[in-house]
């Protein structure tokens, strides 16, 4: 039934599956979000040292010092709760009394939220609305962290990895390799940048040009077709014991 469903007629005996290839991509997924966001810290620290910022970093030493919270987020980066509560505390300024001003000082950025919700939604309209210089800076760093991750690193990533070995590092874990449907021993440039590229059009429509594997008469993805590639899983490395020596 199922191979009704799904024809497994493959280019090559050797040619991956789609399971193991899901979870190799999705390795590479994690290391690119983790080198994107130490990326975009470091180019959110040299901004505000060229500012004369307080440094995210410093922001986070000092509120963890005072026994505060901190979180790290992908987008934009580090966040530290003292910031937040800040945050919160100047937008009511202003929009409460100053008793229930001088209440929600003492109170956890999770009290406020519960207390000032109503408050707080008001309020952050009212700034939306007054501050549009504000929101062109933060659409600056929005898009100065999808460039880092999407353009740079994603790109570089793959382009490299393909072009040098044919083996990311999740496919490498996996035992895989990217190669050449016609049989070049080697990835061109311009072959790793379509793959890397056709990654973009596979992730269109739930994902349909990953899930294509199963389907397709040759096994292949949608980025494998645009790149005239495959993917093949590399036979394991046969353990060598050690022989003793003759005496």
């Amino acid at each position: 039934m199922f191979s009704r469903l799904f024809p497994r007629h493959k280019v090559r005996a050797d040619q991956a599956g789609f399971i193991r290839r899901g979870l190799a991509f999705g390795l590479d997924a994690l290391i690119i979000a983790v080198l994107s966001s130490l990326v975009y810290t470091g180019y959110a620290e040299l901004r505000a040292r060229i500012r004369h910022e307080p440094s995210p970093a410093s922001r986070t030493i000092e509120a963890l010092e005072k026994g505060g919270e901190a979180s790290l987020t992908l987008e934009p980066g580090l966040q530290v709760e003292q910031d937040k509560k800040k945050e919160y505390l100047d937008l009511l300024q202003g929009r409460i009394t100053e008793k229930e001003y001088q209440e929600a000082k003492a109170m956890t950025v999770k009290e406020i939220e519960k207390n000032y919700a109503g408050a707080l939604v008001g309020a952050r309209i009212e700034k939306a609305r007054e501050r549009t210089s504000d929101k062109s800076r933060n659409r600056a760093e929005d898009l100065a962290y999808k460039v880092i991750k999407e353009y740079i690193i994603t790109l570089l990533y793959f382009v490299l990895f393909f072009r040098f070995g044919g083996q990311t590092p999740g496919k490498r874990v996996f035992h895989l390799k990217v190669i050449d449907l016609e049989g070049k021993p080697r990835l061109g440039w311009y072959q790793c940048f379509e793959r890397a590229h056709g990654y973009v059009c596979s992730s269109l429509f739930a994902s349909l040009g990953f899930w294509q594997v199963l389907w397709d008469r040759h096994g292949l993805a949608m980025h494998d077709k645009i790149a005239d590639t495959t993917v093949i899983r590399l036979p394991k490395k046969p353990r060598v014991k050690n022989q003793p020596q003759e005496k």
